[in-house]
């Protein structure tokens, strides 16, 4: 978008989601993008969706036009990846590009300066779980510390963000333009959710019959879809199978499932080699196609585990620093105990099983006072403790979890168990590293 939305040869929805008293852009600023979108997007929109069809597919279509409002209507308005389309139109808010727009670029800028990628997963999760601010949200960028000109700063951060960005709008223009080319009748009375869930499974092949005949792979797609993994109701936010059941059989229009996202993956994987026609090496377009078909197939996994559901809800309702920048600042080394440790947690599971996780524990000592935070890759959690002799005698709380731990000093670093409520051992150990 910066440098154009082409790819030169070359509603989606939200369920049920939360609202929220924040609006990240104001309108300034969304009237600044909308004439940077607008006509790019049009672009994209007349030349490689609707240009793609077959003669018959446009007498079909009929009358169809693409409107960019710098939000959507209503209570809709408060949706940040909302598109859809209705009565002959394509509607792309610009809230909503912008939004996209923005997280593209924070995974970029996280891949480039090898930063946590899932920080910005992180974001939406923390938007679907926690209760905002009074203030509100803070916008993606902000939220994240990651430089507005970050793409002008590295071509690569550049270069990724826009792959990202541009496959992933012409994918969702022609998912849009399929239930117009569809007569999908939408959402509501009269149209059951097994007839919406069908209409939803048919735009989304219709979607990738697209991008296969531009000859370009949508990879942008699959960032897309991991966001929504992260904010979309999933069996992980149910009591039990029947309640989610229920939900899909009587309240889920077109829901975020498994089976969905497995389908998506196996129609590209079926002839990677169709959406390869613009690469110069032919048998590379190939793999990215396979290796974005195993995302996918990743966020299937994601969706059909509802353990691992339940443990993205736990980070997102834990104190985290998403932020990339303070991450990057030196942490004082004062004490046996102050300084930044890496190493690993190995938890102890049920039935005598261990798990080994990636540990990072940064802690400040003043004087026998130590107080820090510690992340196992579930969101970030906190410690306060005092020393005695070269002991660590500390509390923990992590989510709704807590309970208490001991870390001794070494000359290789810090050494420890921990415990639930009030133990101090039996939850797990800690080997770290300065």
């Amino acid at each position: 978008m910066r440098k154009g939305l082409r790819l030169g040869v070359l509603g989606l929805w939200l369920l049920s989601a939360p609202l929220w008293a924040s609006s990240w852009y104001d309108d300034d600023l969304l009237r600044y993008w909308q004439g940077r979108y607008a006509a790019n997007l049009q672009w994209n929109f007349d030349n490689l969706v609707i240009g793609s069809l077959t003669r018959s597919e446009r007498h079909q279509l009929g009358a169809v036009r693409l409107d960019t409002p710098l939000r959507a209507a209503g209570e809709l308005a408060q949706d940040p990846l909302l598109f859809y389309a209705h009565n002959g139109r394509v509607v792309m808010p610009v809230q909503s590009v912008k939004f996209f727009d923005d997280l593209s670029l924070a995974w970029a800028y996280a891949w480039a300066n090898q930063l946590p990628l899932d920080n910005v997963t992180d974001y939406m999760a923390m938007l679907k779980y926690r209760q905002a601010p009074p203030e509100g949200w803070p916008a993606p960028l902000v939220a994240l510390g990651v430089p507005e000109q970050a793409w002008k700063q590295d071509p690569r951060v550049d270069d990724v963000s826009q792959k990202i960005l541009k496959s992933a709008l012409v994918w969702i223009m022609a998912h849009e333009v399929a239930h117009l080319l569809y007569r999908h009748p939408g959402y509501g009375p009269g149209v059951s959710p097994a007839e919406a869930q069908a209409n939803e499974a048919a735009a989304d092949q219709f979607a990738n019959e697209i991008m296969r005949r531009i000859g370009v792979a949508p990879g942008g797609m699959a960032n897309f879809f991991m966001l929504l993994a992260h904010w979309s109701p999933s069996r992980g936010d149910f009591d039990s199978d029947e309640a989610w059941q229920r939900f899909l059989a009587e309240r889920a229009t077109h829901p975020l499932t498994a089976a969905r996202i497995r389908a998506i993956a196996a129609d590209l994987m079926a002839d990677p080699e169709a959406f390869s026609v613009e690469e110069a090496d032919r048998e590379r377009g190939a793999a990215n196609v396979r290796f974005i078909g195993q995302q996918l197939n990743q966020i299937a996994d994601i969706l059909g585990d509802t353990g691992v559901q339940r443990a993205i809800a736990a980070r997102a309702k834990a104190p985290a620093r998403l932020s990339y920048q303070p991450g990057n600042r030196p942490v004082a080394a004062d004490g046996d105990f102050g300084g930044l440790f890496r190493g690993q947690f190995i938890h102890y599971l049920p039935g005598g099983e261990q798990e080994s996780l990636a540990l990072t524990v940064e802690l400040q000592q003043r004087g026998k006072l130590v107080r820090g935070r510690f992340d196992f890759g579930l969101g970030s959690g906190e410690i306060e403790g005092r020393v005695i002799d070269r002991e660590l005698v500390f509390q923990w709380v992590w989510a709704e979890a807590y309970g208490q731990g001991r870390l001794v000093a070494s000359d290789a670093g810090l050494t420890g168990l921990l415990g639930y409520e009030e133990r101090d051992r039996g939850a797990g150990e800690w080997h770290l590293q300065r």
